[in-house]
Formats: C-alpha cells, structure tokens, sequence
C-alpha cells in the first residue's frame, strides 16, 4: 500500500488555502479540483494493484473522485430533485392501514 500522500506543488498550496478561504479565483479552485481528482483520487487510472489490499485502496479513494465528478453531470441535479418530490410525497400519503377518518 502507498501511504503516502499525492504529489503537489506551491500552486495547489495556495490555491487550496484559498479554497479554504473562500478567496479562490476561478483558476484555483480549477487547479484545486483537478489536482484532487487526479492525483489525490486517480481518477482516470486503474484500481489494479499487487495485492487485493492494495487495490481495494486504491478503489476507495477513485470511488471518492467519482462521486465528487459526478456532482458536475446535470443527472446530478435530477437526482436529488426527484428524491426530494419523493420525500414530499410519502410525506402526504396517510399510514398504510389507518382509516381518513381517525
């Protein structure tokens, strides 16, 4: 296993203190993400390892930077639109077996 943290340079420094900050320009938090997804989470590369250990490591950390790419898809949005009119309905129907009238 690798445990070593992902490679990064004074220009992902500042940008994620930035980030943190809330004073990122578009460019940082641009460098913020890819530098996230692709080295901390190695989106795009293979999970595969020498051990099964090691590649169900690497996996959990690629799963992370999947989900976070996913959130700029426009299904995301759909998603959670749909869950929350869901949520509303089951909110209104009545218990099952309960009578209206009670």
């Amino acid at each position: 296993m690798n445990p070593k943290p992902a490679a990064y340079d004074k220009e992902v420094l500042y940008a994620f203190r930035a980030l943190f900050e809330g004073k990122a320009n578009d460019g940082q938090q641009k460098r913020a993400m890819q530098w996230l997804l692709f080295n901390a989470c190695h989106v795009g590369l293979l999970s595969f390892s020498a051990t099964e250990r090691e590649s169900a490591f690497n996996e959990g950390e690629r799963h992370i930077g999947l989900q976070i790419a996913r959130m700029r898809e426009p299904e995301a949005l759909k998603l959670i639109e749909g869950k929350s009119r869901a949520e509303k309905m089951a909110a209104k129907k009545p218990e099952a077996g309960r009578k209206a009238s009670e």
